[in-house]
């Protein structure tokens, strides 16, 4: 492009009477120098349009990943139900942008899960007091041990904030988080400023407008209520589950190894011995599951009964 402009240049000045070889040369660096400037500029609103576009929030399942060798597989699962352990994430996490361009906010109602898309709804219930509460899923999380983790707001109005984890039950809620899937996926979309754009408006005389029309005191300074319910407490206890040991003898040594101080027992199928330990307390469980995935032993699980 540019030594088409320039050729350009050179025929209409030769063409025309003559000039000096220096203001030629002039002409042609001038000519550059606005070149350059024009592609800088384009170039400028170029970034500008995808940083627009990359602040919009989408719907991300995600490919697999490891944490410390353990293998997850992001997935769509309407039918997800699952009891663990829950922890929750203070101030570090806050105002940070999650794995799909969302805002992590330990002031609201969110979480952090390992395999549901983003953003998932689930409703959280502490087994260990029967509280219960719905909340959005907006990241990934890098803890084995826990199944989720929740903003301090979630863990302050489910009352494990002092205690730091808590056994709990977890279910995706499908209506809502297929809602949130068609709107995420939709804001994405190519059509959806046009769409904005392009739809009908009407004029209205200000003097035609009520300003108290369904307004009161209570609509401005009252947030919506958060809906915290409460559930029949049952009792629970947590084991872990380590498998793929080939025979007693590799369980007996490895509970040596670590100095393993708690209750344990073993399971053989088809050869292949499967260590039992519990009940175990909350607090270590994470320690327990760490140490034994470090020794090689990925196939842990932490199981409420």
């Amino acid at each position: 492009m540019i030594k088409l402009i320039i050729s350009s240049l050179l025929t209409f000045l030769f063409s025309c009477e003559p000039i000096s070889k220096d203001v030629v040369i002039n002409k042609i660096e001038q000519t550059k120098e606005n070149i350059v400037e024009e592609i800088k500029v384009k170039s400028e609103i170029i970034k500008e349009d995808k940083k627009i576009s990359n602040d919009k929030i989408f719907y991300l399942v995600g490919d697999p990943y490891y944490i410390e060798g353990v293998k997850y597989i992001p997935e769509e699962d309407y039918l997800y139900s699952k009891v663990g352990l829950a922890t929750f994430y203070d101030k570090e996490l806050h105002n940070h942008i999650t794995a799909n361009n969302d805002l992590n906010k330990v002031t609201e109602l969110l979480g952090r899960h390992k395999t549901l898309p983003l953003p998932s709804i689930v409703k959280i219930t502490n087994l260990e007091n029967g509280l219960s509460l719905t909340i959005k899923i907006v990241d990934r999380h890098n803890d084995n041990a826990s199944i989720i983790q929740v903003s301090r707001k979630v863990a302050q109005l489910l009352r494990f904030y002092k205690n730091k984890i808590t056994k709990a039950r977890v279910e995706i809620l499908t209506d809502p988080s297929k809602q949130w899937k068609n709107v995420t996926m939709s804001i994405n979309d190519a059509d959806f400023n046009n769409t904005v754009e392009s739809a009908p408006t009407e004029l209205v005389s200000i003097s035609d407008i009520d300003e108290n029309i369904g307004i009161t005191k209570d609509d401005v300074v009252q947030e919506t209520p958060i809906e915290l319910a409460m559930e029949e407490v049952v009792s629970y206890e947590l084991y872990l589950y380590v498998n793929n040991f080939n025979n007693y003898q590799e369980i007996q040594n490895i509970v040596k190894e670590i100095g393993l101080k708690e209750k344990f027992s073993s399971e053989s199928t088809a050869n292949i011995y499967k260590l039992i330990i519990g009940p175990i307390d909350n607090k270590i469980a994470n320690k327990l599951v760490s140490t034994f995935i470090s020794k090689g032993y990925k196939e842990t699980e932490l199981i409420l009964k």
